[in-house]
C-alpha cells in the first residue's frame, strides 16, 4: 500500500509560518523542484511557540510539505537514493530562539499515483496530456503506482507526495506515525 505524507495534525497548535519576507531568498516554490535547490536558500519559519515544543518530533508541523530531522533523513537514505531526494536545511525561528536541525524533504520522483478517474476529483484541468487534480477525496491510487520508488510526488497535484508501505512503517517505528495517512480516508 502506498501512503500520502500530509500535513502533521498539530500544525495550527505550533503556528510555525514559512517566512515571506522578500527578503529572504528561498521560496516555498523550492519543495515542487525535481532538481536540486541551491543549499545556500535556507527558508525560514517563524513561530508563536517557542524551539522547545519542537525538540522531540521527527517530523514537526512546519509546513504543508515535509520538514524532518537528522534521525528521519536518515532512515530515508535507507531506502531513497541520495541522488533522489534532497534535505534543504530549514531555519525555525520561536519566540528569538534559532534551531537549524531540521530539513525540507524534496523528492525527485514524479508517479502518477492518483487514478483521477477512480478518485473523487472535483476539480481538475485537462494541461499538455497531464491531469492537474485541485481538489480530490476518496482517492485511489493505480496499483503499484510507485514502480519500486519509495517516495515520490505526484505530478498531477504537486504537493500530494506518496510513501511506501516499507518506508513508512521503518519511520514510524521511532515516532510520529500521524503524518501519513490512509488514501481513501483522506481529503485533498
Amino acid at each position: 500500500m502506498e501512503w500520502i505524507w500530509s500535513i502533521p495534525k498539530l500544525r495550527s497548535e505550533f503556528g510555525a509560518d514559512f517566512d515571506y519576507d522578500a527578503s529572504r531568498p528561498a521560496s516555498n516554490l523550492n519543495i515542487f523542484s525535481d532538481k536540486p535547490v541551491d543549499p545556500m536558500l535556507r527558508p525560514v519559519y517563524r513561530s508563536r511557540s517557542g524551539v522547545k515544543r519542537f525538540k522531540g518530533l521527527h517530523c514537526p508541523p512546519f509546513s504543508h510539505q515535509p520538514v524532518v530531522d537528522a534521525v528521519w533523513r536518515d532512515i530515508i537514505l535507507r531506502f531513497v537514493p541520495a541522488e533522489r531526494v534532497q534535505f534543504l536545511p530549514v531555519r525555525l525561528i520561536a519566540r528569538g530562539e534559532t534551531n537549524d536541525d531540521y530539513m525540507w524533504v524534496i523528492p525527485f520522483d514524479r508517479r502518477i499515483c492518483i487514478d483521477a478517474t477512480r478518485s473523487n476529483v472535483r476539480r481538475k484541468i485537462e494541461k499538455d496530456g497531464l491531469t492537474m487534480i485541485f481538489a480530490v477525496s476518496d482517492i485511489v491510487h493505480h496499483p503499484d503506482c510507485l514502480a519500486g520508488s519509495h517516495l515520490a510526488r505526484d505530478p498531477q497535484l504537486p504537493s500530494y507526495i506518496v510513501v511506501s508501505d516499507a518506508l513508512k512503517n521503518a519511520l514510524c517505528e521511532v515516532g510520529d506515525e500521524g503524518v501519513f495517512r490512509n488514501p481513501r480516508t483522506f481529503v485533498w
